[in-house]
């Protein structure tokens, strides 16, 4: 390096490399730890010029309230984030707070200066005292008993010229070798490359930082100081221009520059770096053209990757905002909109400058405004409240929300920030539920629900009537307490095995009161998901298990019992009764119809007569009595419907009429399949109407056609060349028929159609035959895609 810039260098000021750093930092002595300089960073850091700070104790910077602490904390070089009780370091900057850290360095020869930084960790203000609160008045002391300093309004001072006005302890520095001593070590501490631009010799002088900052070796003999052109080259080639155009005016005008730019290191790394440059004489004396450039860089790379980051959020955060699916309000503690996002305006049908200039009350209406403000004004920043409101539209109609408000502070002011959801559609929910738990509650069935374990966690009142035990008692139970001990243990086990498997299990059962007497119930259990689809196929056969990938977890059951033990005794009343009467009917027709036969055949023709008259009455009622206990089996029987092939249940059923008699003419036409939903007594069904056509025939040889077709529906058609249906019979179909109408009729066979189809959840009609006879027609729905079929 040649001589200009060896001087050059020994001239530059320990005050010239504090100015360079970003980071703001304080200088003071150290025998009464009083502020004799402060840099651009530090005043904007604490609202203050350096003329403000000067002579000021370095604790004054801190909270007045807590300066006994920080002292402590404080007494010794190194870094300190946190007061000795664990709560963080804290600077007043004006009228707020910022939370940094503190380090400590001592400097110089004699090592009676100490340099204290602060890296500022919040990121944003927090709210404190005003200034004229803190305990450290202009004229009084602080409270660690060192002089506090006059303040002064002049902020046009320059930076640190206060120090060497107030007779400090800087001055004492003001030798060269004391200067180059102080600038040498605060190098290695600033984190700052320096260089030198001599304008007379053209020579580029660059400290070691310089070359580690390119990742050049400063280990390496054949490493040289670059020249201007070479050191100009390692600027990124979109920057260079920028760089160069800066340079020349320092060169040729005097003209400082500041300028962030990026760098390109031997490596091929990018970095970027805070450069600054002026233009300075030997000395201090005052600069003039062929003054030296000195100058400086700082990587910035990491700041500039926060600030990167920074704006991402930002980002990030306006599109939250304004995405968001929920209303977010900004407005003041008065209540005066700042902000809102577009669900705000989506929801209210006001545009954004409409709603900018109302206050909080003209869209919110269930509370008052001086109810809202002195709610805003007593919440304390970092606080939070819920309450239900109401909003109005611009057009008038209103509807509920759920606010929570959020007290913030933003640039020093305090804000409410208001998070609001419409709830409309959650109050319908809550109306459905309610309704739905008054159902059931006041529901006739028993009523209760389990877990997917079969703990039971609720009953409804109809359970503790039915079965005598309390809510109460049975919370906590498992159904087991009902259990009578009249089921087998296959029941249970297909039982768990159906609706652990997301299925509606759908069976009779006889169960045990409290009291230990018996009951029987027709019991439907439902699984409870934690999917929005319905768990299993609701009964009807399909297979879906719950718990696999896609399908919904079964969570609980729900269980309906109906109390049906009266309708069982009266079955088996009627059961009962059903016997004796086949019994005692069948044999005492069955001896007048043998005393008939022996008068017939031993009388004259006019007795005999007679005799035919009985047996042909009798054995009409030995039909009767069969066909009606046909018709109480029907009815007795539960309406277990099934998927069932009608044409193959049709075929097999012409098959055994036709062997039973083989005189009638009985055709039949079906398709391959045609699978309808029915009981298995459709076939019986059908047989009842081919036997009714033959039996009723008025020619010599009965003659039936029975055919099925599929399309919508699965229709059965049993048409007959007989006589036709009389409206007597046919009169069945009327439901409305009340029970003091005398009914003449003596079709038993079309009501034991009429409620296998009725109970198969079919339609029975009639239809003319053309020219002469009747059809009946038998409709029934086709069973579901998926759904195996068996034959009738």
């Amino acid at each position: 390096m040649v001589d200009n810039n060896a001087r050059s260098v020994s001239s530059l000021s320990a005050r010239f490399l504090l100015e360079t750093t970003d980071q703001p930092c304080l200088v003071a002595t150290v025998t009464d730890r009083r502020i004799v300089w402060a840099n651009e960073a530090a005043e904007a850091l604490f609202d203050r010029s350096a003329a403000e700070l000067t002579d000021r104790s370095l604790l004054s910077v801190h909270p007045a309230e807590e300066r006994k602490a920080y002292r402590r904390a404080l007494a010794s070089e190194g870094e300190v984030e946190r007061l000795a009780d664990g709560s963080p370091l804290s600077v007043e900057c004006g009228g707020a707070r910022e939370r940094v850290s503190v380090r400590t360095t001592r400097v110089g020869r004699d090592e009676d200066l100490l340099v204290r930084w602060f890296d500022v960790r919040s990121t944003g203000k927090n709210r404190c005292l005003d200034r004229d609160e803190v305990a450290d008045d202009d004229s009084g002391h602080a409270d660690d008993g060192t002089a506090a300093g006059v303040a002064s309004d002049d902020r046009s001072a320059s930076i640190g010229q206060t120090a060497y006005e107030s007779g400090g302890s800087w001055p004492r520095l003001e030798g060269v070798e004391r200067r180059a001593h102080l600038f040498e070590t605060l190098q290695e501490l600033v984190d700052v490359g320096i260089w030198v631009y001599d304008v007379e010799s053209e020579s580029l002088w660059w400290s070691d930082h310089v070359f580690e900052l390119f990742d050049r070796s400063i280990d390496d003999d054949s490493v040289t100081q670059p020249d201007l052109e070479e050191a100009l080259e390692g600027f990124h080639p979109e920057d260079r221009s920028t760089v160069r155009v800066a340079l020349e005016r320092a060169i040729e005008d005097g003209e400082p520059y500041d300028v962030v730019v990026r760098i390109v290191t031997d490596d091929g790394d990018t970095r970027w770096v805070r450069a600054k440059a002026e233009s300075r004489s030997v000395g201090d004396i005052d600069a003039d053209s062929n003054s030296p450039i000195c100058g400086t860089i700082h990587d910035v790379t990491d700041r500039k990757a926060r600030e990167r980051e920074r704006e991402r959020d930002r980002e990030r955060l306006e599109v939250l905002f304004d995405e968001s699916p929920d209303v977010i309000i900004v407005h003041d503690v008065g209540g005066n909109v700042i902000d809102v996002n577009e669900k705000h305006l989506e929801n209210l049908g006001y545009d954004r400058e409409e709603v900018l200039s109302m206050h909080v009350t003209e869209f919110e209406t269930e509370a008052s405004r001086v109810k809202l403000e002195r709610l805003w004004r007593e919440m304390d920043v970092g606080s939070h409240r819920e309450m239900m409101g109401r909003h109005r539209r611009k057009d008038g109609s209103t509807f509920p929300v759920e606010v929570w408000m959020n007290k913030i502070e933003i640039d020093g002011e305090e804000r409410i920030l208001a998070v609001s959801r419409d709830i409309s559609e959650r109050k319908r929910r809550e109306r459905k539920l309610d309704q739905f738990r008054k159902a059931i509650e006041s529901a006739g069935h028993a009523i209760f629900l389990t877990d997917r374990e079969g703990t039971i966690e609720y009953v409804n009142p109809a359970f503790e009537e039915i079965t005598g035990y309390a809510a109460s008692e049975a919370a906590g139970e498992t159904p087991a307490i009902l259990n009578s001990g009249r089921m087998d243990e296959r029941y249970y086990r297909e039982q768990w095995e159906t609706i652990l498997a997301g299925k509606r299990w759908d069976e009779q059962i006889v169960n045990q009161r409290k009291s230990g007497e018996t009951y029987h119930a027709h019991q439907t259990i439902a699984p409870i998901t934690d999917g929005d689809a319905e768990a299993g196929d609701g009964g009807n056969g399909t297979d879906d298990s719950s718990g696999t990938d896609g399908d919904p977890t079964v969570t609980g059951f729900v269980s309906i019992q109906t109390d049906v033990t009266e309708r069982i005794e009266q079955e088996q009343q009627l059961n009962t009764l059903d016997r004796v009467l086949r019994h005692n009917l069948r044999n005492g027709l069955n001896a007048v119809n043998g005393h008939a036969e022996i008068i017939r055949e031993n009388s004259s023709d006019d007795v005999g007569s007679h005799a035919t008259a009985i047996l042909e009455n009798t054995t009409e009622l030995l039909e009767t009595a069969t066909k009606g206990r046909k018709m109480t089996t029907v009815l007795l029987e539960p309406d277990r419907q099934k998927p069932i092939d009608v044409a193959s249940a049709v075929e097999n059923t012409v098959t055994a009429v036709g062997d039973a008699d083989p005189d009638a003419n009985v055709t039949v036409d079906t398709p391959d399949q045609a699978v309808a939903t029915t009981t298995d007594r459709i076939g019986d069904a059908v047989a009842e109407l081919i036997e009714n056509a033959i039996h009723h025939t008025d020619r010599e040889q009965a003659s039936v056609t029975v055919s099925v077709d599929v399309d919508e529906t699965v229709r059965i058609r049993v048409a007959d060349d007989g006589p036709g249906i009389p409206e007597m019979e046919r009169n069945i179909l009327d439901e409305v028929r009340s029970e003091d109408d005398l009914y003449h009729g003596s079709g038993l066979g079309l009501w034991f159609v009429y409620w296998v189809v009725r109970k198969s959840g079919g339609r029975l009609t009639f239809e003319g035959n053309d020219p002469r006879g009747s059809i009946v027609v038998i409709e029934l729905d086709r069973a579901r895609s998926g759904e195996s079929s068996s034959p009738a």
